[in-house]
């Protein structure tokens, strides 16, 4: 899978606030935030990088997938925040869904894992719209739990989602350089 390009996609955005979190920003806001750090970071190592968000509007779903479909020797890795009913819920998880696509999925969720204590969710085969419609290796990272009281203070420090950004671009490096984590 040799890439010269990272389609980075920073989740919702504009009407679209994804999950609200417990307290502080909404995901909209951490996922751009997240995709923005890892795009500089991308960016310094020598590659090239395409970002589907650069501010808070809203791109629609077929925009994402048209805009990595146009690219190529490219990637495409979404970011995103997670939430659910149960307030307990914690962790990080990839998401992938074409064969080329799941090496991608484990090398982010090993670096990921690193950046801030939380519970291993692991990679997971979906077919969510954005991974199945790309014709490039594509993964969907959820990167925590804004619904969880504990996770989302961690998520809502700048510092933290630096040192995830810097995490999810090293495995974006590591599947570049052909690790098998």
């Amino acid at each position: 899978g040799f890439f010269d390009t990272v389609v980075v996609d920073a989740g919702h955005g504009g009407h679209d606030p994804g999950a609200r979190s417990v307290v502080g920003k909404s995901e909209k806001h951490l996922a751009l935030d997240t995709a923005r750090r890892v795009a500089a970071i991308l960016r310094r190592s020598g590659l090239r990088v395409i970002e589907t968000r650069t501010s808070d509007y809203f791109v629609t779903l077929d925009q994402r997938v048209r805009i990595s479909n146009r690219q190529r020797n490219a990637i495409f890795v979404s970011i995103h925040y997670n939430w659910a009913r149960r307030a307990r819920a914690s962790g990080v998880e990839t998401f992938f869904y074409g064969p080329r696509s799941s090496r991608l999925a484990a090398n982010i969720q090993s670096k990921a894992l690193g950046a801030y204590r939380t519970k291993n969710r692991g990679i997971k085969y979906r077919g969510f719209y954005v991974l199945r419609n790309n014709r490039r290796p594509a993964v969907l990272c959820e990167l925590g739990f804004v619904s969880n009281a504990g996770e989302n203070s961690k998520l809502q420090n700048p510092a933290v989602r630096q040192r995830i950004a810097e995490a999810v671009a090293a495995g974006i490096i590591a599947e570049r350089n052909g690790v098998n984590p």
